[in-house]
């Protein structure tokens, strides 16, 4: 019995210790578990933190990019021309400023200011930005081995952004004859110009922004943002300045207005070829352009010799372009714009027309010296108009005054602005100057293009888009950009001559007697154009005679250095409806007039397929390429 039971209690501790092999190899598994997924969550953990990492990276190289293209607008054209996204867009580049973001190989890349494990690259694709204001940018971010990539578009925010912009509220006293001192309304100067005002039957759809402050009527409506010097939008009369649907005015900063335009006729030059890869044409003396609505516009322009140029720069001399055939299919033979039919042409394509003055240089391919075209004479252009008693104003060759494109009108009677109790004369020759830098436009447009003049744009008849998305125009007066709306006199006041009797005073026209030429009560116009005057205004002219006309209506955006009027609070001019054309946001007319300086914002963002990999070697597609 002693044996059996010493035998039973041997066999218990075998089992025993069995239990105890068995349960300490579970806890040796569950310890070891809970050291692989403790590391596994480790190794995730930093593979979450590099891969946001990155993505912050590639925030901050954009964030780079905009701020060296906000203190110089010329950085859009710095890049390598050897970066993939670059080279397949066909972008030039001047140059690529020392800048190691721009690597497109190799280990180097850009740090990210304050950070240890943070880097970026990026590149530039500027093919649209000559023809739509808008840069595409590639950027890569980098932290340890996760890369990341994004493609933003961006355009810089400037006046285009804005339905209406001015930088004074008044009027240019050279237009309005008063002696007034041109100051912003929130001065304290003695004398200051008077603020042209909102009235309350105008309704501004879009943002409005000047560096003034805006004067508004009681029923004024502004459906768009209001922004300027201050938040107080003064009252035309009472306590009230309008109805403000798209919130009250906000205060902002100054935004400038280039003080020329002349920088725009460069984009006709054809020796520049990496500044400007497309030139344009460049049109000389009044020029006279009607849109056909076919893609299509026929184009006047009697003084010019050469549409596109080269200069030499050691001597400044200005000669004709080395390839005249091609200048002549784009811009239209020389011969046919000094035509009486002109020359009929595609509208540019996604380019720039410029209208400059005559040149005086001797050294200069479309200077004339002493002589005219054929159309014109000595006579002809210099002689001052002679109003007739009946106010007419023949346009016959070596009569009183034409400039050559049919203005003034046969009939037109030049308003010299009113003086007691009658209005003067003005002058003719003053009005329509013979070898000015005007061009004189109307029609159906159909493309994409940008018309600059050195002097005046003349909005001569209604201005459409054919297609409202496909369409877009850009207008931009170095003088003024002016709806042209042509006066006449019907009754003169007679003086009394000694020896001679009562005669009639040509010089001056009776109120009652002055009216429009060729608009009727209620007559409306449309124009549809970012509209652009650098040192001058977009008004209407004889804004303050006749009759109460209908509604201006503008479709696109408008700035100006002074306010222009387009009506009187009596019974003159026109209503207006401006309503600010959303597309250009995030596009602009070719080549359109840029600001003195100015904010690049991001209009679109999206994240792409990383474009290299960690060690900075080009990432690449099934198909082997680099992406």
């Amino acid at each position: 019995m002693s044996r059996v039971l010493d035998r039973a209690h041997r066999d218990e501790r075998g089992m025993i210790l069995g239990n105890v092999l068995i349960f300490g190899t579970v806890m040796m598994l569950l310890v070891a578990t809970m050291i692989a997924v403790s590391t596994s969550g480790a190794v995730k953990a930093a593979t979450d933190r590099n891969f946001q990492n990155a993505m912050a990276a590639a925030y901050a190289g954009l964030a780079d990019y905009q701020s060296k293209l906000s203190n110089d607008n010329g950085y859009a054209l710095y890049g390598n021309a050897d970066a993939q996204f670059s080279k397949s867009s066909g972008s030039t580049f001047v140059n690529a400023d020392k800048n190691i973001a721009f690597t497109t190989s190799g280990r180097d890349w850009a740090p990210v200011v304050g950070s240890s494990d943070q880097w970026f690259r990026y590149e530039v694709d500027n093919s649209d930005y000559s023809g739509k204001g808008v840069l595409r940018v590639r950027v890569t971010g980098k932290s340890g081995s996760s890369v990341r990539s994004l493609v933003a578009n961006l355009k810089g925010d400037g006046f285009i952004n804005y339905l209406y912009f001015t930088n004074y509220e008044s009027s240019n006293p050279a237009l309005t004859g008063s002696d007034c001192t041109t100051a912003y309304q929130w001065q304290s100067v003695s004398g200051k110009c008077a603020a042209v005002q909102f009235a309350g039957s105008d309704t501004l759809d879009g943002p409005i922004r000047t560096n003034d402050v805006f004067t508004s009527a009681c029923s004024t409506v502004f459906n768009g943002s209001v922004e300027q010097h201050d938040t107080t939008v003064l009252p035309a009369s009472g306590g009230c300045a309008g109805s403000f649907n798209g919130g009250p005015a906000s205060a902002v900063p100054y935004l400038g207005l280039p003080a020329l335009n002349t920088n725009m006729s460069q984009e006709t030059r054809t020796d520049l070829p990496t500044t400007v890869p497309r030139p344009g044409c460049m049109y000389t003396g009044p020029t006279r352009v009607k849109f056909l609505g076919n893609g299509k516009m026929t184009v006047w322009s009697p003084w010019s010799k050469a549409t596109q140029i080269k200069v030499d720069s050691a001597s400044g001399a200005v000669s004709a372009a080395d390839d005249a055939a091609k200048a002549a299919a784009l811009c239209g033979g020389v011969t046919d714009l000094q035509s009486a039919a002109g020359a009929t042409i595609a509208t540019l394509p996604s380019n720039l027309m410029y209208v400059q003055d005559v040149p005086s240089a001797s050294n200069n391919v479309n200077a004339w010296g002493a002589s005219y075209p054929s159309r014109y004479s000595n006579t002809y252009c210099t002689t001052a108009v002679t109003v007739r008693a009946n106010g007419s104003v023949t346009t016959t060759r070596n009569q009183p005054f034409d400039n050559g494109q049919g203005f003034p009108a046969a009939g037109e009677w030049i308003n010299g602005g009113r003086s007691d109790n009658s209005y003067q004369t003005g002058s003719a020759s003053d009005t329509y100057r013979c070898s000015a830098g005007d061009v004189f436009v109307s029609g159906a447009f159909s493309g994409a293009m940008t018309i600059a003049s050195s002097g005046t744009v003349w909005v001569t008849g209604d201005i459409t888009y054919g297609s409202p998305t496909n369409d877009v125009l850009g207008l931009v007066g170095q003088n003024a950009v002016e709806i042209y709306n042509p006066a006449r006199c019907t009754s003169y006041p007679t003086t009394y001559q000694w020896g001679v009797g009562y005669v009639t005073d040509t010089s001056r026209c009776n109120t009652a007697g002055v009216g429009l030429l060729n608009r009727s009560g209620g007559a409306s116009i449309t124009v549809a154009a970012a509209i652009a005057s650098n040192a001058g205004t977009f008004w209407n002219q004889n804004y303050d005679i006749g009759p109460k006309l209908g509604t201006l209506k503008v479709v696109g955006s408008i700035a100006q250095n002074w306010r222009g009027a387009v009506a009187t609070t009596g019974n003159t001019g026109f209503s207006k409806n401006y309503v600010y054309d959303q597309r250009l946001l995030t596009t602009a007319p070719p080549k359109f007039l840029q600001p003195v300086s100015t904010s690049y914002g991001v209009t679109t963002q999206v994240e792409v397929q990383a474009a290299y990999a960690a060690d900075g070697s080009c990432a690449k597609t099934t198909g082997g390429a680099c992406r």
